[in-house]
């Protein structure tokens, strides 16, 4: 197989096929070359980190477009090339079945029963945060719908159809059952493993060690790792049993159906119901557009997609383009305006009241936090749950304590921010 394109042996020498990889070679440096030109602004925007992260997401969309072009024109002109020359592999649009293999193919697989375990565990997550307090009981949501996503994983793989590798009913189980098998037990794992993962991040963000970014990004790092290199092991293993099997086997079944690759990367056969058929790209399956649900599927991650970026972007601007407000009201209460974030207390609720020069590290919990600032809930080392109002790196910030929260504020003035904390130190003759 070439540029996703089934070949048979004789025609790998052939001209054509040279000029095309010579092309794709060609094609694919000038993208990498223009790509790496357009990233150029993100140094640029430095200064501006709202900008650069719009433009980052921008670009990472536009790479995943022209990233793939030199590719999709492979493929056109591979098929094209093979059409010309009839160089045909096995039957044309023909959907093989196996009833034998059909009625046997989950036998082995992980028991749906066992995403008992990882639930379970999702379950006491969510009951020990909300315990310890509601700040981070949205972690523990999370784990629960990460459990219901690989369980939906799992049930989808499952009735998946059967894959026929040879005339042998024999192969076929023994392949179909082992796959399967192995595949069921990696979904499994990795509910389990990313219900560990919340529970690890709950603890650094609880405890607020010193280092929090680095114990953050090892965390992060190590539960990356682990599902990645866990998907390309069960990959490796899979390929190696079909190698090993398929060579002793003089009944394989060769299929054609490149015309159902659309440019080599998505699958488009209305006349085949599996909604998911392995990738001749990459690792495990995708989806078959030519069904309504892979339609759905399709359509609502590009929307989610979008969604994503049009949210972010927004979020940035607003941050970028809208500062948080103090004012003392006639009725005795202090306003503080901010979208999402608005916050109003009484100053007799005031127990400390301090103009420091200083915020300690801490961890986000529900908020805005860029580079230059951090609006919102936040848990701060030695303080507990704060509210952040705050231009980073911009001292002098007014610290104030509150029954069960602190609160963080400084305009981008400095001169302002000290304004603001004479004037309520002086309606609060008891502050500190």
């Amino acid at each position: 197989m070439l540029f996703a394109i089934t070949l048979p042996e004789h025609a790998i020498v052939h001209d054509g096929i040279r000029e095309i990889q010579a092309g794709f070679k060609r094609r694919f440096a000038r993208a990498n070359w223009l790509m790496l030109l357009l990233l150029v602004p993100v140094a640029i925007l430095y200064a501006l980190p709202a900008y650069q992260t719009i433009y980052y997401l921008l670009w990472i969309c536009v790479y995943f477009v022209v990233g793939t072009v030199p590719f999709r024109r492979a493929f056109r002109e591979m098929l094209a090339l093979k059409r010309d020359n009839d160089w045909f592999v096995g039957e044309k649009r023909v959907i093989q079945s196996d009833l034998r293999v059909a009625q046997l193919k989950n036998r082995r697989s992980a028991p749906v029963a066992l995403f008992a375990i990882p639930a379970a565990m999702s379950a006491g997550l969510m009951v020990w945060m909300a315990q310890e307090g509601s700040d981070f009981i949205g972690l523990g949501v999370d784990a629960g719908l990460v459990t219901v996503l690989f369980l939906l994983i799992s049930l989808g793989t499952r009735r998946a159809k059967a894959r026929v590798y040879s005339m042998n009913s024999d192969v076929n189980v023994s392949l179909n059952q082992a796959r399967r098998r192995a595949w069921s037990y990696l979904w499994l794992m990795m509910a389990i493993v990313e219900n560990i993962h919340v529970a690890l991040i709950y603890q650094a963000a609880a405890n607020g060690s010193e280092d929090g970014l680095g114990v953050w990004l090892t965390i992060t790092l190590a539960f990356t790792a682990i599902p990645l290199g866990s998907i390309l092991y069960v990959h490796r293993k899979v390929r190696a049993l079909e190698q090993e099997l398929l060579e002793q086997d003089d009944k394989i079944v060769y299929t054609d159906d490149d015309e159902y690759w659309a440019n080599g990367f998505t699958y488009h056969n209305p006349n085949d119901k599996s909604l998911l058929v392995p990738k001749r790209i990459g690792i495990g399956e995708t989806i078959n557009t030519g069904t309504l649900a892979g339609k759905l599927i399709a359509g609502g991650v590009l929307g989610l997609l979008a969604a994503v970026v049009v949210g972010v972007s927004f979020m940035l601007i607003r941050s970028e383009l809208t500062s948080p407000t103090m004012t003392l009201m006639p009725d005795s209460t202090v306003s503080i305006n901010y979208p999402m974030y608005s916050f109003d207390f009484s100053l007799s609720d005031i127990q400390e009241l301090s103009l420091v020069d200083e915020i300690p590290s801490g961890t986000k919990l529900n908020g805005e936090a860029t580079g230059t600032q951090a609006r919102g809930h936040f848990r701060l080392k030695g303080l507990g749950k704060t509210r952040l109002y705050v231009f980073k790196n911009n001292p002098p910030y007014i610290r104030i304590k509150l029954d069960k929260v602190y609160i963080f504020y400084n305009d981008k003035d400095p001169l302002r921010t000290a304004e603001l904390f004479e004037e309520l130190a002086r309606s609060v003759p008891s502050s500190k």
